[in-house]
């Protein structure tokens, strides 16, 4: 019988379930592809689900996993990445905003989060979750919140 001599290696697969936006980026919800849609038009790049964090959530502190939504290539002015996380449901037993808040505890001094709800939703989301809160229905807001660089 063969022993092992050092511990497994541990792979995470990602599965983002979704579909292809009008601009051929991929998307999980029609929210996601307005903002994506806003983004464009304002001459912003950026990219989507393509980072994977590990935070640590609950008293327990057990690692859960984080994929951003939408991550701006430009960083703001303090020299932090952008996270745009747009917010369509109100989902308690997933505990995004927990999760959020919790990256934001660990990553703080390196992300700047925008999250983007729903009007309804906007007193759900937990404090500690965002550095700005925005109403979807008024996404004009995110001119004042990132950097445009002349492209």
């Amino acid at each position: 019988m063969a022993r092992l001599t050092s511990p497994p290696t541990v792979r995470i697969v990602y599965h983002r379930e979704g579909f292809e936006s009008p601009i051929g980026h991929l998307v999980r919800n029609r929210m996601e592809a307005t903002v994506c849609d806003w983004l464009v038009k304002h001459g912003i790049a950026h990219r989507h689900a393509s980072e994977v964090f590990a935070v640590k959530t609950g008293a327990a502190r057990v690692p859960n996993i984080y994929v951003p939504d939408i991550i701006l290539h430009d960083r703001n002015p303090q020299g932090k990445t952008i996270i745009v996380e747009p917010i369509h449901t109100y989902a308690p037993k997933d505990g995004g905003s927990r999760l959020l808040a919790s990256f934001r505890k660990e990553l703080k001094s390196k992300y700047y989060v925008i999250v983007i709800a729903k009007k309804h939703y906007l007193h759900k989301v937990q404090k500690g979750a965002y550095d700005v809160l925005i109403d979807f229905d008024n996404l004009d807001l995110l001119l004042k919140k990132i950097p445009l660089f002349p492209r």
